[in-house]
């Protein structure tokens, strides 16, 4: 379910962003041909988008592969229909019929039928496959998967559930080619990016370079417009931001933002970009693991919830663009989040901070009188090792002393997945949907997909399927306030820091791009094309 406040909020962005094409360019035809330049944060390692959950998999395969559904190119607010061209729902809302596109071809030229509906779905609900996040949304809501004909798809949920289509719309629920899947087992190298989107994955060089070029039998008639897109892997704010003002990049529309003094400088080099500044629905989390010492003690958790100085990091990190504390921000989902002034008069959010850091002192010497050594890990992307290094700064007022230890994206990733780390210093994670069901499957429920911490807590996983079970709109929030207010008052592995926000921006020459309500969405480039 969309918030007003999110809508509205995401709309006056695109609004913005279309003023240039409004004065220059709105009654222009769509021009083909040009390749798109982008980037991605770090080298994706894995391509498997029903198996990973870094932003750079989705991005290296975005434009490659459709979706049953996805969030409309034309108004990103809205859910419209790709490989299914109408669906219809049964009164009770526990069966989804989806009636598909005929005639569409797969990258190798194979036709694509429900048979390759039903086996991507059968594969993201397995209880033995391990998807972070298509898997991880859909499986508390979805019994069965059925091809009723070559061109029918029926599902069947356990209940009614208001944030289904918003989950099958998910850039993470792509549909992958059953023989693909039969031939190669998953989706993780370059060879198996067969899909039926825009455009067709043609080179991945590691450490360098993503390439598509035009699918010229794509199921649209006249798109793509772009002949295709390449993207550069480029690692670290002082790469990203040089090669944005060089021109060698068109659009920086994800993670990780630019910081002000970041959009400040590009500014003053460039006057053929639009800088705007957005939320990225994104939260900035620290991680402990609840499953080894001395985090699996919750007096050490509450602590370090105690100790962590929010508005610092936003202030000194983020340069003060971001929502600190919330563990929903109403910006995105309006009255479904706690009110900011009941959050920040909270235990770990109130200022000034004196009170809960003798507090925190005092549960650390209660169980290590002489205070505790630890490791702590982080990714080198984006601005994580800052963070990092102010996070440990805090944690010494307290008597715990880190030692860093940092990963290579796609490295760090695999060691958060195993749960083999004592403490993540700064995690973000982008929400899947703009439906406040998002962050619990995301992060905090016991199956979430980014659960790095393995914390478990019955009250909020019953919290969050009644949740899911509710069809009122003002019960649901009734069940996200009272969930919010029980992960604030417990001990979780999962430390809402902020909600990040940041600048960016796209070359003047870039027609029909619309931001989206997530950071993953949007980004097929299928109705995108470039000016001369």
């Amino acid at each position: 379910m969309r918030s007003f406040r999110r809508v509205r909020y995401v709309l006056a962005i695109a609004l913005a962003l279309a003023v240039d094409a409004a004065g220059a360019g709105a009654q222009e035809k769509p021009r083909y041909g040009g390749v798109l330049t982008w980037f991605d944060y770090g080298d994706p390692g894995r391509l498997d988008v029903h198996a990973e959950s870094p932003l750079v998999v989705q991005q290296a395969t975005a434009g490659v592969y459709s979706g049953l559904l996805h969030y409309d190119p034309d108004d990103p607010t809205k859910i419209a229909g790709d490989l299914a061209e109408r669906w219809t729902a049964s009164p009770d809302g526990r069966t989804y019929t989806f009636h598909l596109r005929r005639g569409v071809k797969w990258h190798d030229g194979q036709p694509f039928s429900a048979a390759d509906v039903k086996a991507s779905f059968d594969r993201v609900l397995n209880p033995d496959f391990k998807s972070p996040k298509c898997g991880a949304a859909l499986k508390p809501m979805v019994a069965s998967v059925d091809a009723l004909d070559p061109s029918t798809v029926q599902f069947r949920l356990k209940f009614a559930a208001a944030p289904f289509l918003g989950n099958v719309a998910s850039a993470w629920c792509r549909v992958a080619a059953k023989h693909v899947l039969d031939k190669y087992g998953d989706l993780n190298q370059p060879e198996a990016q067969i899909g039926t989107g825009p455009f067709r994955f043609t080179r991945y060089e590691r450490g360098n370079l993503i390439e598509w070029e035009k699918n010229k039998d794509y199921f649209i008639r006249g798109l793509p417009y772009l002949d295709g897109v390449r993207q550069y892997i480029l690692v670290g704010g002082p790469t990203q931001l040089a090669a944005a003002k060089a021109g060698r990049v068109m659009l920086w529309d994800a993670w990780p933002p630019m910081k002000k003094t970041q959009a400040d400088e590009l500014a003053r080099a460039r006057n053929d970009v639009e800088i705007y500044q957005a939320s990225i629905n994104t939260l900035f989390v620290l991680y402990m693991n609840a499953q080894r010492p001395p985090f699996n003690n919750p007096d050490l958790r509450r602590a370090v919830n105690l100790a962590i100085d929010r508005q610092e990091l936003v202030a000194k990190v983020l340069e003060g663009a971001g929502v600190p504390c919330a563990l929903l921000d109403p910006k995105l989902v309006g009255d479904f989040a706690l009110p900011l002034e009941e959050v920040t008069r909270l235990p770990g959010c109130r200022q000034p901070k004196d009170a809960d850091l003798a507090e925190a002192r005092r549960l650390v010497d209660k169980h290590h009188p002489g205070g505790l050594d630890i490791e702590v890990a982080v990714r080198t992307v984006g601005n994580y090792v800052d963070r990092a290094q102010l996070v440990l700064a805090q944690l010494r007022k307290i008597g715990i002393r880190g030692a860093l230890k940092s990963y290579e994206s796609a490295a760090g990733y695999a060691v958060f997945g195993k749960g083999d780390f004592t403490l993540i210093a700064a995690q973000d994670r982008s929400m899947d949907t703009p439906d406040p069901e998002s962050l619990f499957s995301v992060v905090y429920s016991t199956n979430a997909g980014s659960n790095y911490g393995h914390w478990s807590d019955p009250k909020v996983d019953d919290l969050v399927e009644r949740a899911l079970k509710e069809s009122s709109r003002d019960k649901r929030r009734q069940l996200y306030s009272a969930l919010q207010r029980h992960i604030f008052e417990s001990a979780p592995a999962s430390v809402p820091v902020a909600w990040v926000e940041g600048w960016f921006f796209r070359d003047k020459r870039l027609m029909n791009y619309k931001p989206a309500l997530t950071t993953y969405d949007n980004n097929t480039f299928m109705k995108v094309w470039l000016r001369e």
